[in-house]
C-alpha cells in the first residue's frame, strides 16, 4: 500500500482554486493500493472532514507558513513514512515543502503547478533554481503555468478537469436558486465566480456590468466568492451607481446550482492558470466573455470568446449582446459535454493520467 501525502500550499477548503482541482481529482480516482491523506494551515470545515474522513483518509493542520522554522519543522515529521508527495501550489515557495519531503525520505516529490504568475515575482525567480533539484515530477494545469516555472517540455500537464455531470444544466435548480435571489424570470443575469483578489480584476467587472446595465435595466450582476478584497468590492458596488442589481452571493459549496441562475458568465481576470470556473460555466452550456490573459486553453465550447482587457469598458459591455441566446442551453450542454471531453477537461478520464503519475518509477 504507497502512502500519498497531499499538501494545499493556499488553504484547504471545500471550494475555489487548488482545492477544487485536487478534490476534483481525488474524488474520481481509483484509489485501490493508495491511501491519501491531506496537509495545509487552515482549520477545515467540518463538512470537508467527515468527507474525507470516511474515506480514512486524515488531515494535518500546519503552522503558519510564515513561521518557517516551525512549519518546516513540523512537516519533516509529519513526511515521515510517506511514499510520494504531492503539492499543490502557485510559485516556486513549493520548495519549502519539497525540502522539507526531501529531507524526511519521500522518494517521489510531485509539484504541481497551478498559475503563470507569481506576486512575488522576484522571489520566485531567486527560488526557482533551487527548486528544480527538490522533486521528481513535475505537473502543471496548461502549458502556460508548465512553461513558465519548469521550463519547455520538462513537465506532464494535468489538465484542472471537471465532473461535467455536475454542471449540465437542470431548469427546475436555476428556478430554486433564482427564486433564492429574488432574480424575476425577465431579469438577465451576468455571473462571476472567484476569489475576492486582484489577479479577478472585480473592479473592471463591476464597471462592465454599470455599463451594461444603463442600456438594460433588466440585468443582474451575481458574484459568487470570498476574499482579502471583500471591503474594496463593497466600496466598489456602492460607487457603481447600480448597487441594488448587484447580488454578492458570497462563498458556495453549491456552485454547481448557482451556475444555473446565470445568462452569461463574465470573467476578466489579469492573470490565471487554468480557472475550473470558466470551465464548469461552459459545461453548464452559458455564453463565456474571457480575458485574453486567461490560458487560450480554456475556450473550449460553443459562445466562448477571449477579448483583451485593453479593448475597455463599453467594449466589453457591448461585446456581451454580442451572443446568440436563442440557443437553449440543453442544446449548449450537450455540445459541450463532447468538446471539453475531448479537450482532456472531463475528470473521469483524468484522473487515471494522475494515478499513472503515481504509478511511474520513482525519480
Amino acid at each position: 500500500m504507497k502512502r500519498v501525502l497531499v499538501i494545499i500550499t493556499t488553504a484547504f477548503t471545500k471550494t475555489g482554486g487548488l482545492s477544487s482541482v485536487m478534490l476534483n481529482y481525488w474524488r474520481a480516482l481509483d484509489k485501490t493500493g493508495f491511501t491519501f491523506d491531506f496537509a495545509s494551515t487552515n482549520v477545515i470545515e467540518d463538512s470537508l472532514y467527515r468527507e474525507i474522513s470516511k474515506e480514512g483518509c486524515s488531515y494535518y493542520q500546519l503552522p503558519s507558513r510564515n513561521n518557517l522554522i516551525v512549519y518546516v519543522s513540523s512537516l519533516i515529521k509529519i513526511c515521515k513514512g510517506y511514499d510520494i508527495i504531492h503539492v499543490h501550489a502557485n510559485s516556486a515557495t513549493s520548495i519549502i515543502e519539497l525540502m522539507a519531503a526531501k529531507i524526511a525520505g519521500i522518494p517521489k516529490r510531485i509539484h504541481h503547478n497551478h498559475t503563470s504568475r507569481s506576486k512575488y515575482p522576484v522571489l520566485n525567480k531567486i527560488l526557482l533554481p533551487l527548486l528544480r533539484y527538490t522533486y521528481t515530477d513535475a505537473v502543471a494545469c496548461s502549458t502556460a503555468s508548465g512553461e513558465w516555472i519548469f521550463g519547455k517540455n520538462n513537465y506532464v500537464i494535468l489538465p484542472n478537469a471537471i465532473n461535467i455531470d455536475r454542471f449540465m444544466f437542470d431548469c427546475s435548480v436555476r428556478d430554486r436558486i433564482r427564486k433564492e435571489f429574488c432574480i424575476l424570470e425577465n431579469e438577465f443575469v451576468i455571473g462571476h465566480i472567484g476569489k475576492f483578489m486582484d489577479a479577478k480584476n472585480h473592479e473592471f467587472l463591476i464597471k462592465v456590468f454599470a455599463s451594461y446595465h444603463q442600456k438594460h435595466s433588466n440585468s443582474k450582476l451575481l458574484l459568487v466568492g470570498n476574499g482579502p478584497w471583500y471591503q474594496k468590492i463593497i466600496n466598489w458596488v456602492k460607487e457603481s451607481g447600480c448597487a441594488d442589481a448587484i447580488i454578492l452571493a458570497g462563498l458556495r459549496s453549491d456552485v454547481s446550482s448557482i451556475i444555473q441562475a446565470f445568462d452569461i458568465f463574465v470573467f476578466p481576470s489579469i492573470y490565471e492558470g487554468l480557472p475550473l470556473s470558466v470551465l464548469e460555466a461552459q459545461a453548464s452550456g452559458l455564453p463565456c466573455l474571457i480575458s485574453s490573459n486567461v490560458s487560450s486553453s480554456v475556450k473550449i465550447g460553443t459562445d466562448s470568446i477571449l477579448k483583451d482587457l485593453s479593448d475597455g469598458i463599453e467594449s466589453w459591455a457591448e461585446a456581451i449582446d454580442k451572443f446568440d441566446y436563442t440557443i437553449s442551453r440543453r442544446d449548449r450542454c450537450t455540445q459541450n459535454y463532447e468538446l471539453i471531453t475531448k479537450s482532456h477537461f472531463n475528470i473521469k478520464e483524468e484522473a487515471n493520467e494522475l494515478m499513472k503519475i503515481y504509478k511511474k518509477k520513482y525519480g
